[in-house]
């Protein structure tokens, strides 16, 4: 996927592109997965200078729902200065990020950062193609960050339909009783069957695995 990205990020004009996608686990800090089609060096170098959760970057796809570039990313800290002169150096010069949504009551979320060597290259009417291409872009990559996040979710934890389908009742609030009603088992099999599944997703309670599963995708057609 990272030389799609690569291929996509030059036919798009872009120096450079970076995607990120944060994605919550129970009770720890969220898992953060990367593709840095760009200058090697900058992902040795971020690395170095601290974790992207932290990056201004992605404080702003947290915060907003449609594109922006670096003249609507502000310094909240010291580090941030620090994040904006290595992006510089390493051909984020001018950038546009865009958000992608994982989905309502979701906490995952996730980021296109598209750069460029040259001052306010994704500003004005000109940029608006290439706005259009980096929004195709960040679906694709959304739909097949999904894709295998569920098959490797689905597969490490062992999760068949039925499963899904006691998460997908727990995710929409329903509690033992209704969930018993609607399946035929009993309520002591409702609870029973949530503590194996949560044993195998390693989440502490019926809550947190659903909303694990949900932040994979994994109930969207459940």
């Amino acid at each position: 996927m990272l030389a799609c990205l690569a291929h996509a990020t030059e036919a798009i004009g872009a120096t450079g592109s970076v995607y990120t996608a944060v994605i919550p686990e129970d009770g720890s800090a969220p898992s953060c997965f990367s593709l840095f089609a760009c200058n090697p060096v900058f992902a040795q170098e971020q690395s170095l200078q601290g974790h992207l959760l932290e990056h201004p970057w992605l404080r702003f796809a947290q915060s907003h729902s449609t594109p922006g570039t670096q003249h609507q990313v502000f310094s909240q800290h010291d580090a941030d200065s620090e994040a904006f002169a290595l992006v510089s150096r390493y051909g984020f010069r001018s950038c546009l990020i865009v958000p992608t949504q994982a989905g309502q009551n979701v906490n995952r979320y996730e980021m296109l950062c598209l750069g460029s060597d040259q001052a306010d290259d994704f500003e004005g009417m000109e940029a608006r193609i290439v706005r259009t291409l980096a929004r195709s872009l960040a679906a694709e990559l959304h739909d097949w960050l999904t894709h295998y996040l569920q098959q490797r979710l689905q597969s490490d934890a062992r999760l068949h339909e039925g499963d899904l389908n006691l998460l997908a009742m727990e995710w929409r609030g329903l509690g033992s009783k209704e969930i018993s009603a609607r399946t035929g088992m009993s309520v002591a099999s409702v609870d029973s069957r949530f503590q194996r599944i949560n044993t195998r997703l390693n989440c502490s309670s019926r809550k947190a695995s659903a909303k694990r599963a949900a932040a994979y995708g994994l109930l969207e057609s459940a």
